[in-house]
């Protein structure tokens, strides 16, 4: 069968699809580049989205568009577009006989980069399921983050998050003209997009526009899903070249007129020692807003806010890989030898924001060591404890502290957790590609390599485990997008269960070479000495 094109009349005028043949086979609906709000371009560039203005015309929705500005690593270059505020949309049929399940994803990328692109994030799984697949671009960087403490200039911050929303908006309102069911939404994403979901499912101003929710190695609990309030609006402006000593009104006009490549180019060297010493990820990330405004997204601390979160009442999956912390083998290879004999080294993760005293840093510090490196000390040839600590400190730990505080606050609603520690030798693309091919184990976004086909992707042997890893993934996630429960063929025979509100200890579904298995989660042992750092905060 051939392209055919396809016309749907949405609510602001009328797209064009075509249709596309996945990697196994399978005929789908492709819809690429709908634009769910105005290009924030001129006066509009950090300010909240706008919804767009309808269309008469038919627009050509057959092709991919440009990602939001960002430094795409793979190529180590700016890439991007202004007008870039576009979702797609992939499924089986439009012409339904009943709506299906809708789920909608978000990307990661440390809220600096990313991009809903078919080189990562192609449909070939996902679309084999009976389920309304959306993607979605959203701001990152200063474009997407950039906070002004003003109230009269009007850049409040978060944009990116309200991006994400605006875009859930145009779903619920419209995506029954593509055969998805508008009650039966499920947002899912990884990283950064992961705690992007958990901030949906906190935030007021994102109430009832999902109904379930799939949280991917991040969370807002984790230490890089808040930026400290700064000046980064003068620091970006001086950085690029303004000469000025004014306001921030003042370099916000400055940074209007900049070049969306200068601004990417400079928004990330703007650290001094402190923000290095507190592990800020970047300048640029969600903030807690200086003052109420019409869609105020992070009025407060994310710890207080989940404490009388709407979506502590919906069912949740939670989940991350068995090394997350293989990520930042890059970052520390060229100086590894002096980071792991760094005699601060296990004190230097002990979280910053526990207000303790050195005494008590101190003390923690030799817990880690103990618990990392009980009979051995750190070394290239012993990277074992290094990657443990880093997979804890920077992403378990803060999807355990997510859990635990559904538990205490959930009103009914399910939460599943689940563990993805396949390593193939060929399939681990993440690993593979961007830490190092050499490497074992199954790094910070592995996962999405089974869930999304992307450019190195071919066609499996069906026997192969890391097919069978595909299937699993696929199953469970649209399973838990249908109906609130990821059990199903794959899980059969499996007493997968929710998370007990008598939690810790929790069990998880462990995803292994060997296939599926229901254990309790491997890392508790390792929770329990990070939750006791926690004693003397207000954990939940």
């Amino acid at each position: 069968m051939g392209k055919v094109d396809l016309i749907v009349n949405t609510g602001l005028g009328p797209v064009k699809g075509t249709t596309r043949t996945s990697l196994y086979g399978t005929e789908y609906v492709s819809f690429q580049g709908i634009p769910y709000a105005k290009p924030p371009v001129g006066e509009l560039r950090f300010k909240d989205p706008s919804p767009p203005e309808n269309w008469t015309e038919v627009l050509d929705c057959t092709s991919q568009c440009d990602p939001c500005y960002h430094l795409d690593r793979r190529v180590n270059k700016i890439v991007g577009s202004e007008d870039s505020l576009k979702l797609n949309i992939f499924t089986k049929t439009i012409k339904t006989r009943q709506p299906l399940p809708v789920m909608v994803y978000i990307y990661g990328g440390g809220f600096v980069e990313g991009t809903s692109g078919t080189e990562i994030y192609g449909p070939d799984y996902l679309v084999e399921k009976d389920i309304v697949l959306v993607t979605l671009n959203y701001r990152v960087g200063a474009l997407g983050f950039l906070c002004c403490q003003s109230p009269e200039v009007g850049v409040p911050g978060n944009a990116g998050l309200k991006d994400q929303r605006l875009a859930m908006v145009w779903v619920r309102e419209n995506i029954a003209f593509f055969g998805g069911d508008p009650n039966a939404i499920t947002i899912f994403g990884h990283s950064a997009g992961g705690a992007s979901v958990q901030y949906h499912t906190i935030a007021e101003v994102s109430r009832n526009l999902f109904h379930r929710a799939i949280i991917m190695s991040g969370s807002t609990m984790c230490g890089w899903s808040l930026s400290p309030q700064r000046n980064w609006p003068e620091k970006l402006a001086k950085a690029i070249g303004w000469q000025g000593e004014g306001d921030e009104r003042e370099a916000l006009d400055f940074l209007r007129q900049a070049s969306p490549e200068d601004i990417v180019n400079h928004q990330e060297n703007l650290f001094g020692p402190q923000e290095i010493q507190e592990g800020v990820l970047t300048p640029f990330a969600p903030t807690i807003e200086p003052y109420e405004s019409e869609i105020c997204f992070i009025p407060k601390s994310p710890l207080e806010m989940s404490r009388t979160a709407w979506g502590n009442g919906i069912d949740v999956m939670i989940g991350g890989t068995s090394e997350e912390g293989l990520i930042l083998y890059q970052k520390v290879k060229t100086n590894l030898p002096a980071v792991l004999q760094n005699p601060h080294l296990f004190v230097g993760n002990v979280p910053f924001h526990l207000q303790i005293s050195l005494e008590q840093r101190m003390a923690f510090g030799e817990q880690l060591k103990q618990l990392y490196y009980p009979d051995t000390v750190p070394s290239k040839e012993n990277l074992g404890g290094f990657i443990d600590m880093a997979t804890d400190n920077i992403f378990w730990h803060g999807l355990h502290r997510t859990i635990l505080s559904r538990c205490r606050h959930e009103t009914g609603a399910k939460t599943f957790v689940y563990r993805f520690c396949v390593d193939s030798p060929f399939f681990n693309h993440y690993r593979i590609h961007m830490v190092d091919a050499n490497m074992r184990g199954t790094s910070h976004a592995d996962e999405i390599s089974y869930l999304f086909s992307n450019v190195f992707a071919k066609p499996l042997d069906h026997n192969s485990f890391e097919y069978r890893a595909i299937q699993y993934m696929v199953d469970i996630f649209a399973s838990f997008a249908a109906k609130s429960d990821p059990n199903c063929a794959s899980t059969a025979n499996i007493a997968w269960n929710a998370v007990p509100k008598t939690a810790p200890p929790y069990d998880c579904l462990n995803i292994s070479n060997d296939g599926v298995q229901v254990m309790e989660l491997p890392e508790t042992k390792r929770m329990k000495l990070w939750d006791s750092f926690y004693v003397n905060d207000t954990l939940f």
